[in-house]
């Protein structure tokens, strides 16, 4: 993806999938005057800020390369996307875009559109291993890769010995799992790093993140040497916690997400450095990847892989990622 690519919403019409009119948070179109194939793209969390700026990028992605993009709320439900693609592929749509809300439930669905014949790529968040292999493309961030980034950054700030709390993100998604396996596959090799505590947060809810770190703080207290945030937003919570106990500055932290949050926290001194995944790139991708598939470029099974940027952001190269995230 290009650095400063424009986003511009044009031609949005709102409607839902049997084509009636809906009120704020429903369906939205893009180029639907253009006479291009359709697609439909369930989003697992359609309301997370993260969403907004994947959504907009793909939706002027789809603009460009004539492409009528319907993008619906999955409400954080894997029935409700199960019931939303059934709808897509009775409705013949051209493609379909899944970003799942959950792996167990990525399950019957990639059955269903695999059975289905309609050429599809899931983004953001990995489906379960049983079906992975059957699946067309993958667009999105490589979670492993970014904790393991994340994790040769808290090896570097501690010079191999400290103590450390980490925030691992909501339960059972791909990102929280996966870059919770990267941190640990670094600085498990370094027997003077210690593991004080580590939760998951759920709803990736700033707030509870901000409940957890006050605990943490409360049952360690001078003991923390290091924070890792699978989420910068996850930082933003812990931060105010560390702020309320005078610790700011005393407490080193990294962060995923490289996004607004995480780079004002980067420029105030708060967190050392976050992981770029870029909301922008992986709309994009997202759209790309279901071209490519509709085009026959990618088949059934191939199961490509159409990785997002993942450098560590901090700020020596904060000039050069500014505006990527989110």
């Amino acid at each position: 993806m290009k650095k400063g690519i424009s986003v511009l919403l044009v031609g949005i019409i709102l409607f839902s999938l049997i084509g009636l009119p809906l009120f704020a948070g429903g369906k939205r179109d893009a180029g639907a005057a253009s006479g291009g194939k359709r697609v439909f793209f369930t989003n697992a969390f359609n309301t997370a800020p993260f969403c907004a700026p994947l959504n907009a990028q793909a939706l002027q992605t789809a603009k460009e390369n004539n492409i009528q993009l319907t993008i619906a709320d999955g409400q954080a439900s894997a029935s409700v996307q199960l019931d939303q693609i059934r709808n897509a592929i009775n409705q013949k749509y051209d493609g379909i875009i899944y970003f799942p809300a959950d792996k167990e439930g990525s399950i019957t669905i990639i059955k269903t559109l695999n059975e289905s014949g309609i050429p599809y790529a899931v983004i953001d968040s990995m489906v379960d291993d049983s079906v992975m292999p059957t699946i067309t493309v993958f667009a999105g961030p490589d979670n492993v890769n970014m904790g393991e980034v994340a994790g040769q950054a808290c090896v570097d700030q501690l010079g191999g010995r400290g103590n450390v709390v980490i925030l691992e993100g909501a339960p059972g998604t791909d990102p929280a799992t996966n870059r919770q396996k990267g941190f640990l596959n670094i600085v498990s090799k370094y027997p003077d790093i210690k593991i004080l505590a580590s939760q998951n947060v759920d709803g990736w809810d700033p707030a509870r993140a901000m409940t957890i770190m006050q605990d943490y703080i409360t049952r360690f207290g001078d003991q923390i040497d290091f924070l890792f945030a699978a989420d910068d937003g996850l930082f933003q919570g812990a931060q105010q916690a560390i702020a309320q106990a005078g610790m700011t500055g005393k407490i080193k932290a990294v962060s995923t997400g490289a996004n607004n949050v995480g780079c004002a926290a980067i420029d105030a001194g708060q967190l050392y450095g976050s992981v770029l995944h870029s909301a922008k790139e992986e709309g994009q991708l997202g759209v790309e990847a279901v071209i490519k598939v509709m085009n026959g470029e990618i088949k059934q099974g191939d199961s490509e892989w159409l990785k997002c940027s993942s450098p560590l952001v901090t700020k020596e190269n904060i000039e050069q990622w500014r505006g990527w995230g989110w």
